[in-house]
């Protein structure tokens, strides 16, 4: 049996694939295997809890993905109430989607999603 390579119009494919995907991962530094994926054309990262220890090992661990592809797109599913990747450990500090929803206050809700944007931004 022998090994083909793949044709231009496969690797074209797999490339756009690969641009749409943002896979998470284990740990708090960028793994080897991830940060070769991200300078082959990855879209980004997800980051979750297990990812997060503080403020300035998440801007540490920002910049290497940044570093292996500066047009990544760093996702943290962070909605607040029981979903809480920042807030890990202690749980959100902030009302979840079903209460936002059953209060039906468009203006208190849009500022919960401001400060929950602002506390998903490390420090620059």
């Amino acid at each position: 049996m022998s090994v083909t390579q793949p044709s231009a119009t496969d690797t074209a494919l797999r490339r756009s694939i690969a641009a749409t995907l943002l896979p998470g991962f284990l740990g708090t530094t960028l793994p080897a295997w991830l940060e070769e994926r991200l300078r082959n054309g990855l879209g980004g990262v997800c980051v979750f809890g297990q990812n997060v220890e503080s403020v300035v090992q998440l801007r540490a661990l920002t910049d290497a993905i940044y570093a292996a592809n500066p047009d990544a797109i760093v996702a943290i599913d962070e909605e607040g109430g029981d979903v809480t990747r920042l807030y890990y450990e202690t749980g959100s500090p902030y009302p979840g989607n079903a209460v936002l929803g059953r209060l039906g206050d468009d203006a208190y809700t849009e500022g919960i999603a401001r400060r929950v944007g602002r506390s998903s931004t490390p420090p620059a």
